[in-house]
């Protein structure tokens, strides 16, 4: 079943080579997100990926973090390699507001 949360907030981040919450070393680069706590489960999702949209764009990423300070609990945090391809102005516009489900 495909669950798509809709129109929740997306942030940026640079993870800067540091350890995600999945374990992993992050870079900026990566076309990653990390979730927020409404959807962390534990971490059972680490690995998986999710569709993001935004105003016709859409980028696949692969859940690498966690966002405790996400905009909301079902909030995520893009990677900023990653909010680039969707969101060219993303520094300028900051919070936007996404579609985005599981792969």
């Amino acid at each position: 079943m495909r669950v798509d949360h809709t129109s929740l907030s997306a942030t940026w981040y640079d993870p800067n080579g540091g350890t995600g919450a999945c374990g992993k070393p992050l870079q900026n680069s990566d076309a990653i997100v990390a979730l927020g706590e409404g959807n962390w489960a534990g971490g059972a999702h680490c690995g998986k990926n999710i569709n993001v949209q935004y105003q016709g764009r859409s980028i696949t990423v692969s859940v690498q973090d966690l966002c405790p300070g996400c905009q909301g609990a079902n909030g995520i945090d893009l990677s900023e390699g990653a909010i680039a391809v969707i969101d060219p102005n993303y520094k300028a516009d900051g919070v936007i507001s996404v579609v985005w489900s599981f792969v």
